[in-house]
């Protein structure tokens, strides 16, 4: 039997030079630092809306005043417990579709932040202040205060995003999950700060060609901004106001409201925007309808890239029997969008049925 079995370990020499050796090592090796399990695994992209503005709307009477211009139910953005935002459509007169915006309640019960797009945002100002008459009620933009961020592509689409800072407004889209969050940071909030911002929630990517938020519409078939909803030139439901939850067939009157409703109790919307893929890519200066084989024209393509793009069709034409769309002689694809109801109630049923 060797001498140090015998002994006690702790007097043996050579038990105790080994310890030593042995806690020495420990000591000198480097053990990389492990997150939690769960801390920031999460991925997502990180986008800002450059094409995006933001109008303020303030006044004692903010909410009547927008009540009685947006196709939305304003009043439930300032009830308790209401939507943190909600989106709209302000039209003209005839009821056509003029601004599709994104409102935002704010701290101060008598300001209401509109989101708007970029270009439009000189002719929706003066739409608004055109409609004041005698309301003390200030229209103007907050474009060097604020920028309007969207964050997406996380795996759990509805999953409600932490506001990790108090100069931050977060919000998920108010028409669709799958269109991510909307996030509202000041100016010098630049992408870097940002997404450090939401470090400890997840990974954030910036967006690239192949993954873009406006690419992300598209392949929804959702139309923003004033190139893709021209003023004047479509109805709110042909752009889905009433499937992306921003029109109210309950509340009381407003600019538009009276064709809108009756369209709505009709039943009957011929044309709706859907995503269509493409097999080559539009050029500038090409065709954008979308026809038949035999040239019928079937509807317009407002936007496209990466072989994606939304456009304004007529619903039975493209849908029953799934016929050979072509654009500029090339062929092309049309899907009803996934998040269309499912049951479509009494004459709505008829346009596809036609």
């Amino acid at each position: 039997m060797p001498p140090f079995c015998s002994m006690n370990r702790c007097s043996n020499p050579w038990f105790l030079r080994a310890v030593r050796h042995h806690i020495r090592n420990l000591h000198e090796m480097r053990i990389p630092y492990a997150r939690p399990v769960g801390l920031s695994q999460r991925n997502f992209t990180l986008e800002p809306l450059g094409n995006r503005e933001l109008i303020r709307v303030h006044g004692q009477e903010v909410v009547p005043f927008l009540q009685g211009l947006a196709t939305n139910d304003v009043a439930r953005i300032r009830s308790p417990g209401g939507p943190a935002s909600m989106y709209a459509h302000f039209l003209n007169k005839a009821g056509r579709l003029l601004y599709d915006t994104i409102m935002y309640r704010t701290n101060n019960p008598e300001t209401i932040l509109v989101e708007c797009d970029r270009e439009a945002s000189s002719d929706f100002r003066r739409h608004l202040r055109t409609y004041r008459v005698r309301r003390r009620i200030e229209v103007d933009s907050v474009d060097d205060e604020y920028t309007t961020w969207v964050m997406f592509n996380l795996k759990d689409a509805s999953e409600a995003v932490p506001n990790p800072h108090p100069d931050l407004f977060v919000s998920l889209d108010p028409r669709l999950p799958v269109l991510g969050t909307r996030i509202l940071a000041p100016t010098d909030m630049d992408w870097a700060k940002l997404s450090k911002c939401f470090v400890d929630f997840g990974t954030a990517t910036p967006a690239s060609p192949d993954n873009n938020y406006q690419l992300l519409r598209y392949k929804q078939g959702v139309g923003e901004g004033c190139s893709e909803l021209p003023p004047g030139k479509c109805f709110p439901l042909e752009a889905n106001a009433d499937y992306l939850h921003g029109v109210s067939f309950q509340k009381g009157c407003y600019v538009g409201q009276e064709l809108t409703a009756r369209v709505h109790h009709s039943g009957v919307i011929r044309k709706r925007y859907m995503p269509i893929r493409l097999t080559a890519p539009i050029d500038l200066g090409s065709s954008q309808d979308v026809t038949s084989v035999a040239g019928a024209k079937l509807g317009r393509v407002f936007g496209s890239a990466h072989k994606h793009g939304v456009a304004l069709l007529r619903i039975e034409k493209v849908l029953n029997g799934r016929p050979e769309l072509m654009i500029d002689g090339e062929r092309c694809y049309v899907e009803r969008p996934e998040w269309w109801p499912e049951d479509l109630p009494g004459k709505r049923r008829m346009a596809f049925a036609e």
